[in-house]
């Protein structure tokens, strides 16, 4: 059983050491890590929904917090949360993706920063969950180098 105890989501009986603790938002689970310029934010929240124009297409979403079935970051405004994002579209079924339009996102106060370029991204499995594999480079001008590598399994919200 899980439960809120302010921002933080913890499992009950005080397993949040060994089993994990997440900043509002979907427990994500798999080795995906974010080294953004000289910074390695935690992914540690993530959720998979349904793409609004694309029946077929879902919208996978991995963050450093609050990234829920109700987040959408294709659709973002400065209401939404702050931290690191990574997301991208794919189609609802297990393949592999060579050419994957992948976004990296960083919010904080009242700026956004946003850099995508294609990435390979592999979906093993949409159920129960959504699982597979991501890896993602780009360059940012004021940042330098941002990569995303790893393996990633989100509650799927569709």
């Amino acid at each position: 059983m899980v439960y809120n105890v302010g921002m933080k989501r913890c499992l009950l009986l005080g397993l949040c050491g060994l089993l994990g603790c997440t900043d509002g938002g979907e427990p994500l689970m798999g080795d995906v890590t974010i080294h953004y310029g000289s910074s390695t934010p935690k992914l540690d929240v993530g959720a998979a929904i349904q793409k609004a124009d694309a029946p077929d297409v879902m919208l996978v979403q991995l963050g450093t917090d609050s990234v829920d079935c109700g987040t959408n970051l294709d659709d973002f405004s400065f209401d939404g949360p702050a931290g690191t994002f990574v997301y991208f579209s794919v189609d609802k079924v297990p393949g592999v993706h060579a050419s994957a339009s992948v976004n990296a996102m960083k919010v904080t106060g009242n700026s956004i920063s946003i850099n995508s370029t294609s990435g390979m991204v592999t979906i093993t499995a949409v159920e129960p969950r959504v699982t597979g594999t991501i890896m993602f480079t780009t360059t940012d001008q004021e940042v330098g180098e941002i990569a995303v590598t790893g393996s990633f399994d989100v509650k799927r919200c569709f």
